[in-house]
């Protein structure tokens, strides 16, 4: 009975084992598809489509560069997707895996997660977001941004504002 009993013991540990590493597994598959989807309003950017959604557009644009293993990154998460429905038709709000597409990190100095770049008329000039980290603090800066974008059009001034108030 004894050896039964050590038997099952072991068994139930091997299979408590293979049911965690089953679920790690799966979790690092749904880390590797990323952490938005088409319902969240981020708009989900490649090296494939970086350059037709960003590069060609004339609205403003704020996007996270990430790594989905990156804690800041998974706490920011939720605040993103608030800021992203929130701005929805306003401001565009995208998000890059850097981690699965290194070219982006490297085209645009990406040196830690996650990095906030701000696109505005000067799609070229890139300015890093140094701002608090909370739905409320993007929004606020997005739109004081999108109404710096506006009245330099007014003005007639194009191509001078990157987001130029990143600090």
């Amino acid at each position: 009975a004894v050896v039964s009993t050590q038997s099952t013991g072991t068994n139930y540990y091997y299979k408590s084992n293979l049911s965690m590493i089953v679920l790690l597994i799966s979790l690092l598959v749904c880390g590797v598809s990323g952490f938005y989807s088409s319902g969240d309003g981020v708009e989900v950017l490649t090296p494939a489509n970086f350059d037709s959604k960003v590069k060609n557009d004339e609205g403003l644009w704020i996007i996270e560069f990430y790594a989905p293993w990156c804690g800041h990154c998974q706490q920011l998460t939720p605040e993103w997707k608030k800021a992203a429905k929130a701005l929805k038709g306003i401001v565009k709000i995208g998000a890059a895996d850097v981690d699965q597409h290194k070219e982006l990190g490297g085209r645009f100095s990406i040196q830690g997660f996650p990095t906030i770049k701000i696109f505005g008329m000067d799609k070229n000039k890139p300015v890093d977001y140094q701002g608090a980290r909370s739905a409320a603090d993007i929004v606020k800066e997005a739109m004081r941004l999108a109404t710096t974008m506006a009245q330099d059009r007014l003005a007639g001034r194009g191509g001078s504002s990157g987001g130029g108030g990143g600090g």
